[in-house]
Formats: structure tokens, C-alpha cells, sequence
């Protein structure tokens, strides 16, 4: 077992540029622990991963805002505050923030993560456009 008291406070808030579009920051609530990683990630509007996938899934808990989830085979779902999203192993998906809200959500990655493409602004408009509200 392992307690994590409390955020430390020497943990720095980090810019994500490599593997994000827009302004993105993470917040390590627990650094990298048999295979499982938790960050909370701040997105400010339009702002969103690349393509990604998680090799054993990822559960996000939206905490604030609106943001939007997607994968290729079902494209992309409008989330949240208080929503929960799975997503399973080996599905490439994206998520981010919706056109006029900041965003957040705490994300718990199980095992390496495989990055692939941007979701560039013509792709995100598109998805957004066809997105559905229903989950």
C-alpha cells in the first residue's frame, strides 16, 4: 500500500507542448507507480491532446468545465464536471477542452502511453461539429 497524503508541494505544474495543442498544464497528484500515473490537466479552450493510447486503459473524472472525448470508431462525446470516462486498453482516443470553456480532469493512465498525430484544428472542428451529447 501506498498513502499519498497530500499534493507535494516541490511537485512543479508542468507545461504540456509535445504531445498537446494549445495551452495545456499537468499537475501530478502521483508520480509514475507500478505502471499507473494520475495527473490533473488543465486545459484552456480548444486546447486538446494528440491521438494517444493507453496499453492497459484510462479513467478520467472530469472536475471542471466542458470538455470533448473521442475515438475514431465512435467520434467524439461531450463531457462534463462530475463525468467519468473509460477508456480501454489499447483505444486510440483524444480528449480537451470545449471551444469556450476551460477545462479539467483528473487522469489516471495504466501503463505506457503511445502517442501518435495531432488532432489539428480542421479534425477538431469536424468532431465537434458531428459530436453527440447523449455518452
Amino acid at each position: 500500500m501506498k498513502v499519498i497524503h497530500a499534493r507535494d508541494e516541490a511537485t512543479r505544474a508542468e507545461a504540456r507542448t509535445a504531445t498537446f495543442t494549445g495551452t495545456v498544464w499537468g499537475d501530478p497528484l502521483m508520480p509514475a507507480t507500478d505502471g499507473v500515473l494520475v495527473n490533473t490537466v488543465y486545459f484552456a479552450p480548444c486546447s486538446r491532446t494528440f491521438w494517444h493510447r493507453h496499453e492497459r486503459g484510462q479513467l478520467l473524472q472530469v472536475v471542471s468545465g466542458r470538455g470533448w472525448v473521442a475515438t475514431r470508431e465512435d467520434g467524439a462525446v461531450s463531457v462534463e464536471k462530475g463525468d467519468t470516462i473509460w477508456t480501454p486498453p489499447g483505444q486510440e482516443h483524444w480528449h480537451g477542452s470545449a471551444e469556450e470553456s476551460m477545462f479539467a480532469h483528473v487522469a489516471t493512465s495504466l501503463g505506457q502511453t503511445e502517442w501518435f498525430g495531432e488532432v489539428d484544428a480542421e479534425e477538431f472542428a469536424r468532431f465537434v461539429r458531428e459530436g453527440r451529447t447523449d455518452g
